[in-house]
């Protein structure tokens, strides 16, 4: 049993530090983009395609990096993908061009996407039973702590004038951590058993991704997951990339956005891991149907409100805890409704559904801000995503059919005796 605590508690903090370096680079476009607009001469447009550029990668990165976990395991695809998104942050800080620019970020999203259900595989799979929410939601509270660390490094950048800064830290860190992990990183234990069953012939490997995701009674549970995940990465990925130039927009200096971002960022990892606790013990329905109310009231907020720095920090706050709130623990959610053997499909799916939220929750700001509107009108538009969202969460918990049981250890013995 101590064995299995050290190999539980190895992966969550490395999962934790792999989530971290992400949280960097998710939002290092988004506090550079004032610095690196003007720079390349970028319009609200093409800035927006620019910003969407990651996002189309990840969506690439989670499908094929899903699919690789479930055939080379989680740990190898985990470990691969890190050191390719580390090296195209690193490489954006030398590109010349806005083609050039384009092209890094895109492969900068494909190894953030493969890593993404990796990380989900072997969180959930090194806990078991009660509190097994609540550490995948820690484990992903780890980007909006990596997000505070670019916030400060973007002050330094903006005072210094080299925005290049910003890419030298995100692209350095994963590529640091990735060689520890290929280390020490334990492979998940489930993952070699359910292997070994397959090898002993007591299971069968479904290779079939539409029956995997589609078929045995799991349509509702994965088309839910999908929404949520496409609407709530909506939400995420435009504030995340344009909160500092709407917060610009509102009469914020310099200094005031920067600090409004760490705020954002620290309410973000505090309140989401309040809430993973708060799932695993009370009612989800509740939980997750008043962080859709509390997210909805705070919007509404932002967009009504002047330039004052306390009462918006108050807001961001609310708005950060219940959006990461509810998407980290939707994303915890995930591993339950899918068998181990196609959990990095299952898991992929719903990453890749929530990169297509990520392209266009920017776009979609760019779009608005450009054709002349205010900053509070893109902030109105989110209201009906998030009722959508919100509503999907509450079928998931209430008609979607998780997986079927784990099998009994008596199987698991004889499995891994015979393989």
């Amino acid at each position: 049993m101590a064995m299995a605590d050290r190999r539980a508690g190895i992966t969550l903090a490395l999962c934790f530090a792999a989530a971290l370096t992400e949280g960097i680079d998710l939002q290092s476009m988004g506090v550079a983009a004032p610095m690196v607009a003007p720079e390349f001469g970028l319009d609200s447009k093409t800035l927006g395609a620019i910003l969407s550029a990651s996002p189309v990668g990840l969506l690439c990165g989670a499908i094929l990096g899903g699919k690789l976990a479930d055939v080379w395991g989680r740990k190898i695809t985990l470990v691969l993908s890190m050191a390719i998104f580390g090296a195209f942050t690193l490489a954006t800080a030398m590109v010349k061009g806005t083609e050039a620019l384009l092209v890094v970020r895109f492969l900068t999203g494909l190894g953030l996407g493969g890593a993404m259900p990796n990380l989900l595989a072997l969180t959930s799979e090194a806990v078991s039973g009660q509190g097994k929410v609540s550490r995948v939601v820690l484990t992903f509270a780890g980007m909006p702590v990596g997000g505070v660390i670019v916030s400060y490094v973007s002050q330094y950048a903006a005072a210094v004038q080299d925005w290049r800064i910003i890419f030298y830290v995100g692209g350095l860190a994963p590529l640091l951590l990735a060689p520890v992990m290929l280390l020490v990183l334990p492979e998940s234990q489930r993952f070699k058993e359910e292997k070994a069953r397959v090898a002993a012939g007591l299971a069968k490997a479904n290779v079939n991704s539409v029956r995997v995701l589609l078929g045995d009674g799991r349509a509702l549970a994965s088309i839910c997951l999908w929404v949520c995940c496409l609407l709530l990465n909506l939400i995420s990925y435009l504030l995340l990339n344009w909160l500092p130039i709407l917060n610009k927009s509102k009469g914020f200096g310099p200094e005031d956005t920067a600090t409004l971002q760490v705020v954002y960022n620290i309410a973000g990892f505090v309140g989401s891991v309040a809430m993973g606790y708060l799932m695993d013990f009370k009612p989800g329905k509740l939980v997750l149907g008043g962080a859709f109310a509390g997210l909805a009231a705070s919007l509404v907020l932002l967009a009504v409100t002047g330039p004052n720095v306390g009462l918006a920090a108050v807001i961001l706050a609310v708005s950060s805890t219940c959006l990461y709130g509810c998407l980290y623990i939707i994303y915890g959610l995930i591993p339950s409704y899918y068998p181990v053997l196609v959990r990095g499909v299952g898991g992929g799916a719903s990453f890749a559904a929530g990169r297509i939220g990520a392209i266009i929750g920017p776009m979609l700001a760019g779009l608005i801000l450009g054709s002349g509107r205010a900053a509070a009108d893109v902030l109105q538009a989110l209201l009906p995503v998030t009722a959508v969202a919100g509503v999907s969460a509450i079928v998931l918990l209430l008609w979607a059919r998780p997986a079927k049981e784990e099998p009994a250890k008596e199987e698991l013995a004889e499995a891994k005796a015979l393989a």
